[in-house]
């Protein structure tokens, strides 16, 4: 889940087999969701490849949320029934355009990207503590990967803990939304994506040039609703859920 187009409404991104599209769903709003996948430009370029994790992250800290995806076959033989497959993959990184749409950018994106591996599982956050989100791999039958992210941090960010009180230790299921001038962002706070991944429970939000938030606000699961005000860019914050 993610809001893509910072609209306000979460947002749906689905890893699916290979030679058929990973699909993308924008929310209407309510309960209604338009496939997406083929205008957004992720479809054709996910057919060639089997996806096993996919997730939401915003690797260049511009305000808006890219796609990652893992990609690996599940059977070992598969060229011998399928030439055109293969069954160690390249992962995939797409960099949302702003508009709607995404360009694959996995050629560009470092030496990481260029191996093809089983990647499976995949979990995000930032390790190294320098304002972006990193990346780590499980690969089946081979060692991991861990993709550091070395580009992120030109552009400014919050990265946001929440400790809960009335509600759960961590806050898992608390929404975030935080507003810099006429970007606004919405996450919820949650710590597993895809096939067997727990993630970083800092959560991250690219500024692009905006050097703070002029206001955040976080919706616990316990109801209680908590604003900030004219915070600072490029630091990590921890919210406190107040007692009551």
């Amino acid at each position: 889940f993610g809001d893509y187009d910072n609209d306000g409404y979460l947002d749906v991104v689905v890893a699916t087999y290979q030679w058929l599209p990973n699909r993308l769903y924008h929310n209407e709003g309510g309960e209604f969701f338009t496939d997406v996948t083929f205008p957004a430009h992720i479809g054709a370029e996910s057919l060639p490849y089997l996806g096993m994790t996919v997730a939401f992250l915003d690797y260049d800290n511009d305000g808006w949320l890219d796609i990652f995806v893992a990609n690996g076959h599940l059977d070992e033989n598969v060229q011998e029934y399928d030439p055109m497959a293969r069954y160690a993959q390249r992962n995939q990184l797409f960099r949302n355009k702003g508009d709607g749409t995404f360009a694959e950018v996995t050629d560009v994106a470092g030496p990481g990207f260029q191996l093809e591996n089983v990647s499976h599982g995949a979990a995000f956050g930032d390790y190294d503590n320098d304002g972006d989100v990193d990346i780590f791999v499980s690969n089946s039958n081979g060692p991991c990967s861990l993709l550091r992210n070395d580009g992120g941090n030109r552009n400014h960010w919050l990265a946001i803990r929440t400790a809960g009180t009335e509600s759960n230790r961590d806050g898992i299921g608390a929404k975030i939304k935080v507003i810099s001038g006429d970007l606004v962002q919405v996450r919820e706070v949650r710590s597993s994506y895809g096939y067997l991944g727990s993630s970083d429970l800092r959560v991250y939000f690219g500024l692009g040039r905006r050097d703070r938030a002029d206001r955040i606000e976080v919706r616990w699961p316990s109801g209680a609703v908590q604003v900030l005000r004219d915070v600072k860019a490029d630091q990590f914050l921890t919210v406190r859920e107040p007692k009551r």
